[in-house]
């Protein structure tokens, strides 16, 4: 009876979670959620693989987020070493300083491409959700005189 009820669970469980939609939660940068679960950028890229093109745009946006990182994590190198000499009392070289304040203003469109890339992409997935996908299972407690049980209707 055990096993029983516990594949009916995974069976219900399984009907509800295709077709969801994945909410943007915005607290900054670009955080997803999938039902009750919290999305990363690898988990965004498994959900959407069921759609090509949502795939493909997450995958150039992918692209982008690794030039931006490089680009403003070398920036930040840059100018970090420059303010650290200044505090140390050694003279600011300009040419680092505003090579690394360049390569941080070339890296932040990018990110803000690929912010919209990403959002462009979880969009189209779930404007792809057909509405008929919705679970047509319903599940409800019934009690008798003598027993309670579930049933689920499909």
């Amino acid at each position: 009876m055990k096993i029983i009820f516990t594949l009916l669970l995974l069976f219900f469980n399984l009907i509800l979670s295709q077709g969801q939609e994945i909410k943007k939660i915005s607290t900054g940068g670009y955080h997803y959620q999938l039902g009750d679960d919290f999305l990363n950028i690898s988990d965004l890229d498994r959900v959407l693989e069921s759609n090509e093109e949502a795939h493909r745009l997450l995958y150039d946006a992918r692209q982008y987020r690794g030039i931006s990182q490089i680009l403003g994590f070398a920036g930040g190198a840059l100018i970090g070493y420059q303010l650290g000499n200044l505090i140390a009392g050694k003279d600011f070289d300009n040419v680092q300083g505003f090579l690394g304040a360049g390569l941080i203003a070339i890296a932040i469109p990018i990110n803000i491409r690929q912010t919209r890339k990403i959002e462009t992409a979880v969009d189209l997935y779930n404007s792809g959700l057909n509405p008929s996908s919705e679970p047509s299972a319903q599940l409800s407690f019934i009690s008798t005189g003598t027993s309670i049980g579930l049933s689920l209707r499909f």
